[in-house]
């Protein structure tokens, strides 16, 4: 939000900036019929910039709305309960990837007493040459949770994982879980900065490359009852902070005491190796994407309702 409203003050910088321009123009002038020519031109200048400027903005803000309607429409449910998962009314993030032409993405978040059951990325995707472009939207599912889930979505397309999305395993030699939920939330922080992690973009040629750890959390999350912080969901990027791999860091019961666990999640198609410190801790192997449905994620794609011609990105 913030981001965008430093556009819209950076576009009411430069429009009043060129109307000054006008201005100055007519009070400096000593032709009058040259002083209304060349108002006229500044003034075309003017409002031309302040549309193409703003021509930008309303084009994502009827992505929003559309990939939002999107998200409303998916129904996600557990399996063994038969209970529905509860959609976070706002998206958790938002994306572009040009490489892979996503003009605009958003994550979207489903939960079941208060931890995620399933992230699903809603992506505007432009798939072809310039001249002959076919505007699609690209949905992609990631199972979260340690149960099964099954996804229905409008027009038949349906999803049932065939194992849970997720493995918690412990972090070794962490620190004990502390208390006070802040200092949760710097111990989350500072675990995952302790790992990294590596994609295959291209398996025939050996091609890999170091995934880049996002900044921030996509999402946190804590126990309904105490409040307490439980944990975090990290992505690892391969195109700018389009996240190829989820890892859960959360506080889960170990005994009679509550320790750190990890548990990673893909949402690519590509072989991914993850690492803490130095050691292997986790991998998956190249998905063939001509096999769908896969265990514990999906992704495919729809037809895009064309937007008009001038709000097009």
């Amino acid at each position: 939000m913030s981001l965008e409203m430093d556009d819209r003050e950076s576009r009411g910088r430069k429009s009043r900036s060129n109307c000054a321009a006008i201005a100055s123009f007519s009070r400096h002038s000593f032709c009058g019929r040259l002083s209304l020519i060349g108002m006229t031109i500044l003034s075309l200048a003017c409002f031309a910039t302040t549309i193409a400027a703003d021509e930008p903005t309303a084009t994502r803000e009827v992505l929003l709305e559309q990939m939002r309607a999107l998200a409303k429409a998916t129904d996600v449910r557990l399996v063994n309960s038969d209970r529905q998962a509860q959609q976070v009314a706002d998206p958790i993030f938002r994306y572009d990837d040009q490489p892979r032409r996503f003009v605009d993405a958003t994550i979207w978040a489903w939960t079941d007493r208060g931890r995620p059951v399933a992230f699903q990325k809603i992506e505007a995707l432009d798939y072809g040459e310039a001249a002959t472009t076919n505007q699609l939207w690209q949905y992609c599912l990631a199972s979260l949770t340690t149960e099964t889930v099954m996804v229905n979505w409008p027009g038949g397309q349906k999803f049932r994982s065939q194992k849970p999305g997720v493995e918690f395993r412990a972090v070794n030699e962490s620190p004990a879980v502390a208390e006070a939920s802040a200092q949760r939330k710097r111990q989350a922080r500072e675990l995952i900065r302790t790992f990294s992690a590596r994609i295959f973009t291209d398996i025939k040629n050996n091609t890999q490359q170091e995934m880049r750890l996002l900044t921030t959390p996509l999402f946190e999350y804590s126990d309904p009852a105490t409040k307490s912080f439980l944990g975090a969901a990290f992505g690892f990027s391969t195109n700018g902070t389009n996240p190829d791999l989820i890892v859960l860091i959360e506080a889960r019961e170990d005994g009679d005491k509550l320790a750190w666990h990890f548990a990673p999640a893909r949402m690519t198609t590509g072989a991914v190796t993850l690492k803490r410190h130095d050691t292997k801790v986790w991998e998956c192997e190249s998905a063939d994407s001509r096999r769908i449905p896969l265990l514990t994620w999906t992704f495919f794609t729809t037809p895009r309702t064309a937007l008009p011609e001038g709000d097009k990105p």
